[in-house]
């Protein structure tokens, strides 16, 4: 398959059956790699994805917007027998299939393994479930429960000694960046084996794979580490402070030259001497005085720009409007269905700036036009009840 330096995965055909916010991010990395990414939606209401508020004043959800601009969507009843029979077709054309089904839904769906190496003997095929094919194969969870399972609730508790909701879904996002990491090493194989490829990327493993700091200190003998530790309050040098405007900093000086730096430039060079007592909430108490003398924009012209690791605590409007990162290409504008654009993130801002991605696509959007290229009448599928209504 051709490579190109903007575009890893051009020729690449991707069929996505996956749903919600793990399969979403890991494909649309797929279609920042350059992959053409064919989104088989079911046709009454499709991805939950579309119904995600808020919504744009075209109606379109901002979150699907984010991750589904530029895949294709197709509509397709896979309980019935020619929409069956379309998978099929298609996956003879696909190099790769990415699902988020549970453990042997595709069977039911008829397009289990056994037919899947028949259609499409080299076919990468990558499913993301909760928790693998193991004791727990039958059981749901989201990004709440996998955190929980994982350790990674417990390693930041607030004053009264409870785990906090997380601000993100970042399991979530780690098992859609493993299951994109996975297509890629998979394609490698194909193409040295000229065989297929078959893994299982499940939410409890992605999970686990972000615990590493807590997993050395439970290698050392301990259940875990102590809440807070230094990366999650244990140390004041690396902390929120809200300035006397009520906006906040956040201060990530971890080495003395940075602490140093911070506070001579903040006049009180006497607090590099007392940064890793063990006294902390004293040095904690300092600083939150310091920085509630001045307004945050005072704080960010006299440290922001030095060496001190100080930078405001933004909205995510505030770092999408962020200049840098525009003139970097890593903030884009993105069409909605209007023709009014936004500005969203690059999937893969790595990736050299290529051609603007389209819009997100509307519910079976690409219906006929995938149909056609397969060989099928639109109107013969439609007519089926394979689709579902007009595309």
């Amino acid at each position: 398959m051709p490579a190109r330096a903007d575009a890893p995965l051009d020729g690449v055909l991707v069929v996505d059956l996956t749903r919600l916010l793990p399969g979403a991010y890991a494909t649309s990395l797929l279609v920042g790699l350059g992959a053409e990414v064919v989104k088989v939606e079911e046709p009454r209401g499709g991805d939950g994805l579309r119904a995600f508020g808020p919504f744009t004043p075209t109606g379109e959800s901002g979150v699907f917007v984010a991750l589904c601009r530029g895949k294709r969507s197709i509509t397709l009843d896979l309980k019935n027998e020619t929409g069956q029979a379309v998978m099929r077709d298609l996956l003879r054309q696909a190099h790769v299939l990415v699902d988020s089904f549970r453990p042997r839904v595709l069977d039911r769906l008829g397009i289990g393994p056994d037919v899947l190496a028949e259609v499409n003997p080299s076919l990468v095929h990558v499913s993301m479930t909760a928790y693998g094919d193991g004791g727990r194969a039958t059981l749901p969870a989201h990004d709440l429960n996998s955190q929980s399972m994982a350790g990674i609730l417990g390693l930041a508790r607030g004053a009264d000694g409870a785990p906090g909701m997380p601000p993100l879904p970042v399991v979530d996002m780690a098992t859609g960046l493993q299951a994109a990491l996975a297509v890629v090493s998979g394609l490698r194989v194909a193409e040295a084996t000229d065989g297929g490829f078959r893994t299982d990327v499940t939410m409890l493993d992605s999970a686990l794979s972000l615990t590493s700091v807590g997993q050395g200190h439970v290698i050392a003998g301990a259940d875990g580490p102590p809440t807070p530790d230094m990366l999650t309050g244990g140390l004041a040098c690396y902390g929120i402070y809200r300035c006397a405007d009520g906006l906040e900093l956040a201060l990530g000086a971890l080495e003395p030259q940075f602490f140093g730096r911070a506070a001579e430039l903040a006049g009180d060079p006497t607090l590099a001497a007392v940064q890793y007592d063990a006294a902390q909430d004293a040095l904690r108490g300092r600083l939150t005085a310091l920085f509630a003398e001045r307004p945050r924009h005072e704080w960010l012209e006299l440290l922001e720009d030095d060496q001190t690791c100080l930078t405001p605590v933004r909205t995510a409007g505030e770092a999408l409007a962020d200049a840098d990162l525009r003139a970097r290409g890593v903030v884009v504008e993105v069409a909605l269905s209007d023709g009014s654009t936004v500005h969203a993130g690059r999937p893969a801002a790595w990736v050299p700036v290529a051609e603007p991605l389209r819009g997100a696509p509307g519910l079976g959007a690409d219906t006929d036009a995938v149909l056609r290229r397969l060989g099928h009448d639109p109107d013969a599928v439609r007519a089926s009840g394979a689709v579902g209504g007009a595309s």
